[in-house]
């Protein structure tokens, strides 16, 4: 508390495209990283493997990518090419899934600073399309938790990832609805979960459909409700 109370350094920098997607011969890749700040800036890319485990996001280094410069300076205002490549042949069926962390690199500060010292860290997916892709497939199941909220599952049966941008979640017999706003990648043979508040007196026996937006178009279904 008492840091927080002081001010926050913090450089600021941004990334052209926000994803990548390679396929086939197509293994390389070019960002543009740019310095918003006056002030120079120290940046570190690492390549990591992405994976989806148990509902939880996973990440472990990786040989497969190749990010360089691996560590750079960024001028003040000033931008930095980085090139991307894969290094292995792409899968014939199932989608690799990666991402890119950049981070900066904090520099010694001034003694006579008291504040918080803040290092910005993006990061953002590379996917990799298979040989011969099998298309996204969002199975959903919807549990009812014991604080009264929903915890509502996507599971991805196919072998090409799926970003859920948003849905709305209708039940049977009633005119409520419950909203997800919170974007999520579903990865290949992976499930992501959202806690979801419903509207006040809706029975827990209720069916439930759901239809959203997502990077592959807009989609509905029907809602499996898990027992307790």
């Amino acid at each position: 508390m008492l840091a927080a109370a002081g001010p926050a350094a913090a450089g600021t920098f941004s990334i052209a495209p926000v994803r990548i997607e390679l396929a086939g011969a197509q293994r390389t890749a070019v960002l543009t990283v740019h310095n918003d700040d006056a002030a120079p800036l120290v940046v570190q890319v690492s390549a990591l493997n992405w994976a989806q485990t148990a509902g939880e996001e996973g990440y472990a280094a990786t040989h497969e990518l190749l990010a360089t410069p691996p560590v750079f300076t960024l001028p003040p205002n000033g931008e930095q090419i980085v090139r991307v490549a894969l290094r292995r042949d792409p899968d014939a069926t199932r989608e690799l899934d990666y991402r890119l962390l950049l981070a900066e690199v904090p520099q010694p500060i001034d003694k006579n600073f008291t504040g918080l010292r803040v290092a910005l860290r993006l990061s953002i997916p590379v996917f990799v399309r298979a040989a011969s892709p099998v298309p996204a497939a969002l199975a959903w199941r919807a549990q009812w938790q014991d604080d009264g909220e929903l915890a509502v599952s996507a599971s991805n049966t196919g072998q090409t990832h799926q970003q859920v941008s948003d849905f709305t979640l209708h039940f049977a017999g009633s005119e409520g609805s419950a909203r997800g706003v919170v974007s999520r990648y579903v990865l290949p043979g992976s499930t992501v979960t959202w806690k979801i508040a419903p509207p006040a007196g809706v029975a827990r026996a209720s069916a439930m459909s759901i239809r959203g937006a997502s990077d592959q178009g807009d989609f509905q279904a029907d809602v499996a409700l898990a027992g307790p």
